[in-house]
């Protein structure tokens, strides 16, 4: 299944290789709690808001992956540091030390345990893996909501800070959907205290994959290092080839 083919190689041993010192960023901003009904236009408008003052982002993830007919669950752990429009790094630490690097032209994964490298063209990936694109946009939530038929699927009770949380749901519009590949539901949860869909599950064929987002930082600073990736000396570096036109 090629559109899950950036979820599975986020999952495999890579060697880690420690980021750069960044500044801490700040929290996110709150909004005050509110009666008013939420709907699909006020969750655009907030996502919009969220989108417009993220520069880059830092944040700790969570990730968990089933297959239907299976007990077993793939956890995942790290942290994910983001820089728009496209640069992207991954530093896992549970189940073992990993890091993938995307430095906005290529996205880069290494193996150390075979001294592989397996390096592909951002912008061929994002073309013919339009979903796995959805999943790295971050910085773009309100996008999502135009490119996908989008409905609100739950919305929760007010807490004790006036607070609710909500879901909603994403699936492709029938004029996009080409083959089983084509065919997901992806769930955005998020809170009215800041709209920031800290926790998404992805459904496609027979995965369930779901992921968190805790202790968001906005707008940290990272040296231009943090993005950059070269492969190990000796290492065999295996290109992807681009999807044809």
């Amino acid at each position: 299944m090629r559109s899950l083919l950036i979820i599975v190689l986020l999952a495999l041993p890579l060697k880690a290789v420690e980021p750069p010192t960044a500044s801490a960023g700040r929290e996110l901003p709150s909004y005050a709690a509110s009666t008013a009904p939420i709907t699909l236009d006020l969750i655009s408008a907030r996502f919009s808001e969220v989108d417009g003052r993220m520069k880059s982002l830092r944040a700790a993830f969570r990730q968990f992956a089933r297959m239907d007919g299976s007990d077993a669950v793939q956890s995942v752990e790290g942290e994910v540091l983001f820089l728009k429009p496209d640069l992207l790094r991954l530093n896992h630490r549970l189940p073992e030390k990993q890091t993938v690097v995307c430095d906005g032209a290529w996205l880069w994964v290494y193996r150390e345990s075979t001294n592989q490298v397996i390096q592909t063209r951002l912008e061929s990936w994002r073309k013919s893996e339009p979903l796995a694109k959805g999943l790295l946009d971050f910085g773009r939530s309100a996008d999502l909501l135009k490119r996908y038929a989008a409905v609100v699927s739950t919305v929760s009770s007010p807490g004790a800070d006036g607070h609710r949380t909500f879901e909603v749901t994403l699936t492709p519009r029938p004029e996009d959907r080409q083959g089983t590949d084509a065919d997901f539901e992806l769930t955005l949860k998020a809170s009215t205290r800041d709209f920031f869909p800290g926790d998404a599950r992805l459904r496609v064929g027979r995965v369930s994959i779901h992921s968190v987002f805790e202790g968001v930082r906005l707008n940290p600073e990272f040296p231009a290092q943090t993005f950059r990736f070269a492969p190990p000396p000796g290492a065999d570096v295996f290109q992807t080839p681009s999807p044809r036109p």
